[in-house]
């Protein structure tokens, strides 16, 4: 079942939802909760090729969306994460979408990775994967409403442990871990 305003309102003040470092009442709307742009994102370097099971580091412009303007090209990839930290018990699920104004720009937040599931002991951001696939030049700044986060409440607690390779308190935006490995990857 997903949550309405009044569920959301309610959990946040019952600290059942946690959102840091700070929450205004504004951002909460009928199914979900209003998320902006952290201040950091990555770049990818033009012209590396990647094998998804070769461990390797791949290469990234780091740009503080607070000290330089950054203008998101037609066709541009990049990765974000929200200003907001989130933590969810056991038994919430908390779902990254995208907003419909930003949509109508042409600028997708998440490819795929959009659940963040209530597994961390601590709040953390989620990373942002933002592609333009319209045909605008877009400036993006730090705190920027970009995205949604909806909850929806399970009929069962989640009890496996985190398996992320990013670590439980995953603090801003963070390249793609081809290092990690466990035994259902080969």
């Amino acid at each position: 079942m997903f949550l309405s305003h009044q569920t959301i309102e309610r959990y946040i003040d019952e600290s059942k939802i946690i959102v840091q470092p700070e929450f205004n009442k504004k951002n909460i709307r009928p199914v979900g909760l209003r998320i902006h742009l952290a201040k950091d994102i990555l770049v990818p370097e033009p012209g590396q090729t990647v094998e998804i099971n070769k461990p390797q580091d791949l290469k990234y412009k780091e740009i503080d969306l607070e000290k330089e303007e950054f203008y998101l090209e037609p066709n541009q990839f990049i990765l974000g994460a929200t200003y907001e930290a989130i933590q969810t018990p056991p038994d919430v699920l908390a779902i990254l979408d995208g907003r419909s104004t930003i949509a109508r720009l042409g600028i997708t937040v998440h490819t795929t990775a959009a659940i963040a599931d209530g597994t961390f002991e601590m709040p953390h951001v989620v990373v942002l994967e933002i592609k333009n696939v319209g045909n605008f030049r877009i400036r993006l700044k730090f705190k920027d409403p970009i995205a949604m986060m909806v909850f929806a409440e399970l009929k069962e607690p989640v009890t496996q442990k985190i398996q992320s390779q990013y670590g439980a308190g995953q603090s801003k935006v963070t390249s793609p871990n081809l290092h990690f490995r466990t035994g259902e990857d080969k």
